[in-house]
């Protein structure tokens, strides 16, 4: 199996995984009473939605502009020049929205979108987003702890909840495509390590050039300055996030119907963030099985409303990045050419 059919194996199967989680999600959900939910909601809570989204993306932006300022760039100018704010905002976005089409395929679309946009290698810029991922992933650990203390009634059943669809994924995926996934994140890894062994070794080479830049972007966190604003931008960046997940029940009337207070809303967003991460399409079926099921089980809610959530808050943010995204890509004047590097030296 050539590269090419190994690449659409995998996006095929990520799409089947979320075709499944979705039927799981939706099945037995009486649509006219969905339906009815929405005709009574509130939809100018459409607009602050939409402030604190687009809020929240500004902060990660900022955030990441911090990491790249100290970056080099391939012309030679000086690694202290800032880099555009505006770039790299509408790079998130558009990262974004390309995140739709292919699990975390807007990690490199945003990469190519700087590069190009700074005048910077794209093996720096992503070993800036490499620091990113990992500064969210372990702020999302901490923050996860929140979730016992919140729902510290239900917390055995939220447990065996988060398993299920990392269960059903894996029983609903061949086994020769799990091995065939593993082997192909193993083969990455020591690839990757390989990759910065021997550019190290060989720093005149091209290889070794690469590994440099990779390495400057990668070490860009210890070089900013900034810890403290770095810090205070991430807790922003998420507290908008708690905020992204209650004004929905707001705009549907469930927030008093139901007793859903921002605290609550925190704890079904850190819940809800575990689907995203299972790689399907843009949290697509994932995050709906998660959420309904949560909501039922920690609120009694039906189902109907609970997929009425779980759509509105999916649905609207994927709608927003797609427009959003596209006015994007006109801003940058970009190209999905994520494999090319210029100006290399």
């Amino acid at each position: 199996m050539n590269r090419t059919s190994t690449r659409w194996t995998l996006r095929i199967g990520s799409f089947l995984i979320a075709a499944l989680l979705m039927w799981l999600a939706l099945r037995g959900v009486d649509f006219d009473a969905m339906a009815s939910t929405f005709r009574e909601a509130n939809y100018w809570w459409l607009l602050p939605m939409a402030a604190v989204t687009f809020l929240s993306h500004w902060f990660r932006a900022a955030r990441w502009a911090y990491l790249l300022d100290v970056s080099p760039r391939s012309d030679g100018l000086s690694p202290t020049r800032p880099v555009s704010r505006s770039n790299t905002f509408v790079s998130v976005i558009v990262g974004y929205m390309a995140n739709y089409a292919g699990p975390r395929l807007g990690e490199l679309i945003k990469t190519g979108n700087v590069a190009r946009c700074e005048r910077m290698h794209f093996t720096t810029v992503f070993g800036t987003v490499v620091v990113e991922r990992i500064l969210d992933m372990v702020t999302f650990a901490l923050l996860l702890l929140t979730v016992p203390i919140i729902f510290s009634d239900s917390i055995l059943e939220l447990t065996q909840l988060l398993m299920q669809p990392v269960m059903s994924s894996l029983e609903s995926t061949p086994t020769w495509l799990v091995l065939l996934g593993l082997g192909l994140i193993t083969l990455g890894t020591a690839w990757f390590l390989r990759f910065l062994v021997r550019g190290l070794a060989h720093p005149e080479s091209r290889i070794g050039r690469m590994a440099d830049d990779f390495r400057q972007g990668f070490l860009s966190l210890a070089r900013t300055g900034r810890a403290g604003r770095i810090v205070l931008q991430t807790l922003a960046m998420w507290i908008c996030y708690g905020f992204m997940a209650w004004l929905p029940f707001v705009l549907l009337g469930q927030n008093d119907l139901f007793g859903i207070g921002p605290f609550a809303a925190w704890g079904i967003m850190l819940i809800g963030a575990v689907g995203v991460i299972i790689p399907s399409p843009g949290g697509i079926g994932t995050y709906h099985f998660i959420t309904i099921q949560s909501l039922s089980l920690l609120f009694a809610m039906p189902q109907e409303a609970a997929a009425s959530y779980a759509l509105l808050t999916h649905t609207g943010q994927m709608l927003l990045y797609i427009v959003s995204g596209f006015l994007g890509m006109l801003f940058l004047g970009a190209t999905l050419d994520v494999g090319k590097e210029e100006n290399q030296s």
